[in-house]
C-alpha cells in the first residue's frame, strides 16, 4: 500500500527519521512527476528493496511517499534544506556533488546515458543514413538550457541549440528549429501518449551512449543514511534481487525494448562531467561495459577532428 504523508516540518535528523511518534523510523521520497501510480514507479520499488536489503546492517526504515508532486528544481531546494523529503533520484553531476551526498552505485544501469531521438516523422530517412559522429554532426540537436546533456553534446563536437524547458523544445523540433531532441528512454517512452498528434516519431536507427548514471543523493550532512543505502543498493546487486527488479519492471522492461541497441547504431561520447567516483570500470552497475578511454571526464579523445 502506498502511504502518503503531507508537507509538514519534522524535528532534525539524519538517517531514516521517526515521524509522528511511528514505531518505525521512515524515508520520505518525492512521487515521479505525473505517475498514475507512484507507488508502483521502478525507483519507489527499488527504495523499498534497498531498505528491506539494509535492515539486517541498520534496522527497519520504511519508504514513504510524499503527497504531490515537485518540480525539480524545488526537490533540490527541500534536499539542500532538509525540509520535507530525505532522499531523490538524479542524474550525477559535479554540481549536484557540491550541494548533496550521492549513494555511488548507479540505479538504473546507466540507463540515462543511452539517448535516443524524437525526430521529424519526415526526417526519418535522413537518420537512418547515420554511421557515425562526423555524420550526426551535420544535425542540431534540441537540449535545455544548463542541461548536463547539452554540455555533453558540444563538448563531443555535436552542435545544439538550447531553450527553456521540454514543451518548447517540442514545439521548435515541430518547426524545423533543429533536427532532434536526444531523450534518455527511461524519460521518452512515458512522454509519447503528450506528443499525439504531432509530426514526431522515436527515431528507430540511432542512439547515442556515454557514461552518465542516476543516482540517489541525500543531504549533503546525512552519511548515515547515504550509507545504508549504499549497503542496501550493494547487496541488491550482490544477490541479484536489483537485476531481477530491474529486468521485470514494466518501466525499464518498455525502455530496453524500445532502445533496442542490437538494431542500432550506438555513437560512444565521453562524459566531461562525471564524477571521479563514477564505478565505470565495474561492469556490474552498467548495461553495457565501457571503454577504457571512456571511463573518466578527460574527453581530450573525443575533440580530435570528428571521422
Amino acid at each position: 500500500m502506498c502511504l502518503m504523508i503531507m508537507l509538514s516540518f519534522v524535528n532534525p535528523a539524519f538517517a531514516c527519521k521517526i515521524r509522528n511518534n511511528e514505531a518505525i523510523p521512515s524515508l520520505i521520497f518525492p512521487p515521479k512527476y505525473k505517475a498514475k501510480k507512484p507507488a508502483e514507479d521502478y525507483i519507489f520499488r527499488l527504495i523499498q528493496l534497498i531498505l528491506v536489503q539494509a535492515a539486517d546492517k541498520y534496522g527497519p526504515c520504511e519508504a514513504k511517499l510524499l503527497e504531490g508532486e515537485l518540480p525539480l528544481k524545488r526537490m533540490e531546494l527541500y534536499l539542500q534544506k532538509d525540509q520535507f523529503i530525505d532522499a531523490v533520484s538524479l542524474t550525477v553531476s559535479l554540481d549536484r556533488d557540491k550541494r548533496f551526498l550521492p549513494v555511488k552505485i548507479p540505479i538504473a544501469k546507466g540507463l540515462i546515458g543511452f539517448r535516443i531521438f524524437l525526430v521529424r516523422n519526415d526526417d526519418l530517412p535522413r537518420f537512418a543514413a547515420i554511421k557515425n559522429r562526423s555524420d550526426l554532426a551535420q544535425m542540431l540537436a534540441g537540449q535545455g538550457e544548463n542541461w548536463t546533456d547539452a554540455i555533453i553534446l558540444q563538448e563531443n563536437g555535436l552542435p545544439v541549440i538550447t531553450t527553456g524547458n521540454i514543451p518548447s523544445l517540442v514545439d521548435m523540433l515541430v518547426h524545423k528549429r533543429f533536427d532532434y531532441f536526444p531523450r534518455g528512454a527511461l524519460q521518452l517512452i512515458p512522454e509519447l501518449k503528450i506528443y499525439r498528434g504531432l509530426p514526431v516519431v522515436v527515431e528507430p536507427s540511432v542512439a547515442l551512449s556515454y557514461p552518465s548514471m542516476t543516482s540517489l543523493y541525500v543531504h549533503h550532512r546525512n552519511s548515515e543514511l547515504a550509507e545504508r543505502l549504499e549497503y542496501g543498493l550493494e547487496k541488491a546487486y550482490e544477490n541479484g534481487s536489483f537485476d531481477a527488479l530491474f529486468y521485470s519492471h514494466p518501466s525499464t522492461v518498455t525502455a530496453l525494448e524500445k532502445l533496442d541497441l542490437s538494431n542500432r547504431t550506438v555513437i560512444q561520447l565521453c562524459n566531461p562531467s562525471l564524477p571521479s567516483w563514477a564505478p565505470t570500470n565495474k561492469d556490474k552497475y552498467w548495461l553495457q561495459p565501457w571503454p577504457k578511454e571512456l571511463q573518466t571526464a578527460n574527453c581530450s579523445a573525443m575533440q580530435k577532428p570528428l571521422m
